[in-house]
């Protein structure tokens, strides 16, 4: 099987060892089209410190051996290959995308694919995947378009559990991929005022688009600043400010502790993998409340696989670049300066899905 091993700070287009054969309730999938996430980014900078931060969080879903290659990618898409004992509602030629877990044979525990040195990801030509985190795209909607579904969808999840209601205000910092989705998000549960803060002018373009009410530079203005001069100016309803931390930048948290108005939240989508340093008894003096992923979720993938499917969000605006498997390597280079691209797709067929 061919794909991009990433091993000792290098991506090489090779032919990988292939996966395990398929367990009860387990899909082998033809990749289609598989989106380059920001978690590959910070894993491929620093494998070591990846697999640290995962180990010390008891988290086995991203626990590998850095000493042996990957193959990374979990925002895939792509046509059912392979079906196996157990799974009745798919067929082969399915269109298919999901949640990129499985299963390992080996030991029973869940792993996502591409953070395993056994379940390769989406990179490659296939990826073996539990059937139960499987949809079937929607007539209609391309397998590139199906596959930001899996992006998307974290800003959904992450809105719900922050309980935002029409009466409070979004601050969405940091408007790649995961941003722009919790901007979507804040948006179709009605929040008064969506206020987004993005340094790159490409992705407060996309902001606006996705219907951001008020999209600031950082560098230029505080987005802070400007929410509270509207409320002065009697345009901030009569709810709270929930901030939505995007941009996994170190300090954000430090600063919005500091700097949101008291009893606001604090909803991190996105975290730096370096130590952090705060005061917590800032947060407790001004009732700032933090929440890094607690509550209660519902369909969140399949309301914006919908979403997708209805056209409310414009798919080719975040799609910013395609790439073949051999243009992985400079792709992940391109994403770490993110003044030209939001989301590109790596396309493992080498031709964009109709």
């Amino acid at each position: 099987m061919r794909a991009v091993q990433y091993h000792e700070g290098e991506f090489i287009l090779t032919d990988v060892p292939e996966l395990p054969a398929l367990g009860e309730g387990q899909l082998r999938i033809e990749v289609v089209a598989c989106g380059i996430c920001g978690s590959d980014l910070s894993m491929s900078k620093d494998p070591c410190r990846f697999v640290e931060v995962m180990d010390a969080a008891r988290y086995p879903l991203a626990q590998f051996d850095t000493e042996r290659p990957v193959v990374l990618g979990h925002e895939y898409a792509g046509l059912v290959a392979e079906i196996g004992s157990g799974v009745d509602d798919f067929a082969v030629g399915d269109r298919v995308s999901g949640l990129g877990i499985v299963t390992d044979t080996a030991t029973g525990i869940p792993k996502i694919i591409g953070y395993s040195n056994e379940y390769h990801g989406g990179y490659g030509e296939y990826v073996v995947v539990d059937s139960v985190w499987v949809r079937h795209v929607p007539d209609g909607l391309s397998l590139e378009h199906a596959a930001l579904a899996e992006p998307l969808h974290v800003g959904e999840l992450h809105m719900q559990r922050s309980g935002l209601t029409s009466a409070d205000s979004a601050l969405v910092i940091g408007c790649g991929t995961i941003g722009l989705g919790a901007i979507v998000a804040a948006k179709a549960r009605g929040a008064h005022t969506v206020v987004a803060s993005e340094p790159s002018p490409k992705r407060r373009e996309l902001a606006r688009l996705m219907g951001a009410d008020i999209v600031v530079d950082p560098a230029e203005q505080d987005p802070i600043a400007v929410w509270e001069e509207r409320v002065e100016q009697g345009g901030g309803g009569e709810g709270i400010l929930i901030a939505y931390e995007c941009s996994g930048r170190a300090g954000t948290i430090d600063m919005l502790l500091r700097s949101l108005p008291s009893g606001s939240r604090i909803q991190v989508l996105a975290a730096p993998f370096g130590d952090e340093s705060i005061i917590p008894a800032i947060g407790q003096l001004r009732r700032i409340a933090i929440n890094f992923g607690h509550g209660p979720t519902e369909r969140g993938y399949e309301i914006v696989l919908q979403r997708l499917a209805d056209g409310e969000i414009d798919a080719d605006a975040i799609i910013t670049g395609r790439v073949g498997l051999e243009g992985v390597g400079d792709a992940i280079a391109a994403l770490r300066n993110p003044d030209e691209h939001v989301k590109i797709m790596v396309l493992p067929k080498g031709t964009r899905d109709a």
